[in-house]
């Protein structure tokens, strides 16, 4: 399974996120996304961190 191979167009935090929640182990979602797997759980930490952001934010209009 190959998210992408080399498409910069797609989202590296919310595809490392994807893999893992979907059962893949970090190495096996480094690989796929084409990183280590320290960089795999790091794209998907960023990934909750502004999710959860984006949740807490305050409409002001």
């Amino acid at each position: 399974m190959t998210i992408h191979a080399a498409n910069p167009t797609h989202d590296d935090e919310y595809d490392a996120w994807q893999l893992h929640e979907s059962g893949l182990p970090w190495a096996q979602v480094g690989r796929e996304i084409g990183c280590t797997e320290s960089a795999a759980r790091a794209f998907a930490y960023q990934q909750r961190t502004d999710a959860a952001a984006h949740e807490a934010q305050i409409s002001m209009f």
